[in-house]
């Protein structure tokens, strides 16, 4: 098949790795890929040897219609099967492009136009989204709690939601030993506590740090590394947040205890060098660095929000904070780290529980057989 994937996006996140893997691997299954992007993107970074035909537009917003009648262009040139579009201001135009297309020249029904979401936030419901959606064949949700506002959004349309979560690549990300990956974030303490994405204030970064200090100084866990690892998005919030992060580690005196890693490549690889991993995030669609932690066998620390209670079973293969704020925090990280029996069995358990729910085949298998989907129910394609 030819298929077309577009992403507009601007800085690398969960979604845009999740485009980026699903892109490899389309192309090992012997696929022809186009790209879709924004001039600058950093998926050309992360795709450069792959053989992919880019194909850079504006996509500045929803209601762009000049990227709407390029990419119909695109479509009508290169006989695309499918496109499949990945950011919320994508939906719209790509839809707009799906209509020119049949119009222009593709048999009726040809293209078959996807969308995924995966953020957390309500989708938009008026008129011209709908109109627009209506063209997708599939509307693909990354969890159950994303489903549910598809359907609220988009009621007419509910029997085209289908939920396909993220993956893990159990098989081509080889953990290092742990002496390997300690040794490749210069940890060297005894114990090593990682909160792992963007750095905005989504993520609860300085609930993190406030927690980690309190460790420190009230309960002198000296022998402890805490890692923050991720950099700033394209907001100039994000960056100011991030230096705020910064700042507020200076001001307390802990460099040598928490460090700021940036983005580190490979990182699924790495996860070993931990003892628990914090996702502390005020609301996660899925959650791509919480399925990789437990899949290297980290012990987590989840807040008990959007698909990540779809992922962990609390007191099983992880915690939940119930509360959201640095002291909660602060305790279940030392329960954790004082309870080795605790800490590894929630580990051992969370790696087997991600490996059988999110291996890579499986879940690329639904999406492809979407792909060559026609008439059939949604239900028994993705089953």
């Amino acid at each position: 098949m030819k298929i077309l994937q577009v992403c507009s996006a601007e800085s690398l996140g969960g979604g845009e790795r999740h485009v980026i893997d699903l892109t490899r691997a389309l192309i090992e299954r012997g696929h022809d890929l186009h790209l879709a992007v924004r001039p600058g993107s950093p998926l050309r970074d992360e795709l450069p040897h792959a053989s992919i035909k880019w194909h850079e537009l504006s996509l500045r917003n929803a209601l762009d219609v000049i990227s709407a009648q390029r990419l119909a262009s695109i479509i009508r040139q290169h006989g695309i099967d499918v496109m499949h579009a990945h950011v919320g201001r994508d939906y719209t135009f790509c839809g707009i492009a799906a209509r020119m297309a049949q119009r222009g020249g593709n048999k009726p029904g040809a293209l078959r136009f996807f969308i995924t979401r995966h953020h957390f936030n309500p989708i938009k419901s008026n008129p011209v989204y709908a109109w627009t959606i209506g063209e997708a064949r599939a509307l693909i949700a990354v969890s159950d709690s994303v489903r549910e506002q598809l359907v609220d959004a988009f009621p007419n349309y509910a029997d085209r939601v289908v939920v396909v979560p993220n993956w893990i690549d159990a098989q081509g990300n080889s953990l290092l030993s742990r002496n390997a990956a300690r040794e490749a974030f210069g940890l060297h303490r005894r114990w090593a506590v990682a909160i792992i994405g963007q750095l905005t204030p989504l993520k609860r970064q300085e609930m993190f740090v406030s927690a980690a200090a309190k460790l420190i100084k009230d309960r002198h866990w000296t022998d402890a590394d805490f890692l923050v690892i991720g950099q700033p998005g394209s907001k100039d919030e994000d960056v100011a947040y991030a230096n705020q992060l910064c700042e507020l580690v200076n001001l307390l005196g802990l460099q040598e205890n928490i460090r700021f890693t940036g983005f580190v490549n490979e990182l699924p690889a790495k996860l070993s060098a931990f003892d628990v991993v914090v996702v502390p995030s005020q609301n996660e669609a899925f959650s791509l660095a919480l399925i990789e932690a437990m899949a290297a066998g980290c012990a987590v620390i989840a807040s008990r929000v959007g698909g990540m209670t779809e992922i962990v079973e609390h007191e099983v293969t992880g915690l939940f904070l119930d509360r959201n704020d640095d002291t909660t925090l602060m305790a279940a990280m030392s329960r954790l780290l004082t309870d080795n029996h605790l800490r590894q069995k929630m580990g051992s358990l969370a790696q087997a529980s991600v490996i059988e729910r999110f291996e890579r085949e499986r879940v690329i298998d639904r999406i492809e057989k979407l792909y060559q989907m026609n008439s059939e129910p949604l239900v028994e394609i993705v089953r």
